[in-house]
């Protein structure tokens, strides 16, 4: 357009035509060569897509529940994903953090789907995210020791001056 305003239309359209099926592929796989592989990002990875089947199948009886669970399963993995990025021990924790308090509220809403017997069960699912709890407890207890740790090494090095 000439005269300056945007044309989302357009924009969208030109989206759409870079790309193949009308679907964007990712450029590379997680843990590919590029990428150092990391169980924790993978099984939260298949966390989430097991979260989305089973979201379709829940929105049959509950769609703002299957909203709920969708939300809080999917966003293990993308804060266990970006936790890898993390600038320090401090936000690495933090992150993680996050990732935990969302694996705990999809256990909660999948225990909540369970004792309702018109719900959906999938045990495979709860099984996986029952899993991975104890498994998120080591990796913060692990980053808070090393975060006392660190403030203790950095007190020690204040009083040594």
């Amino acid at each position: 357009m000439d005269d300056g305003t945007f044309d989302g239309a357009a924009w969208f359209e030109a989206c759409l035509a870079g790309m193949s099926n009308g679907v964007s592929e990712p450029v590379q796989e997680y843990g590919g060569p590029a990428r150092k592989r990391n169980a924790v990002v993978e099984e939260t990875f298949g966390l989430a897509s097991h979260v989305m089947d089973y979201a379709e199948v829940l929105l049959r009886t509950n769609s703002v529940f299957a909203d709920q669970i969708l939300r809080s399963g999917t966003s293990v993995g993308s804060h266990t994903r970006e936790a890898q990025s993390a600038e320090s021990l401090a936000d690495f924790a933090h992150k993680m953090k996050m990732a935990h308090k969302e694996l705990e509220e999809t256990d909660f809403r999948l225990a909540l789907c369970h004792v309702k017997a018109h719900y959906p069960h999938d045990k495979e699912l709860v099984r996986r995210t029952q899993a991975l709890i104890p498994l998120f407890h080591r990796i913060l207890t692990t980053s808070r020791t090393r975060l006392n740790q660190q403030a203790a090494e950095r007190r020690a090095k204040r009083r040594g001056r």
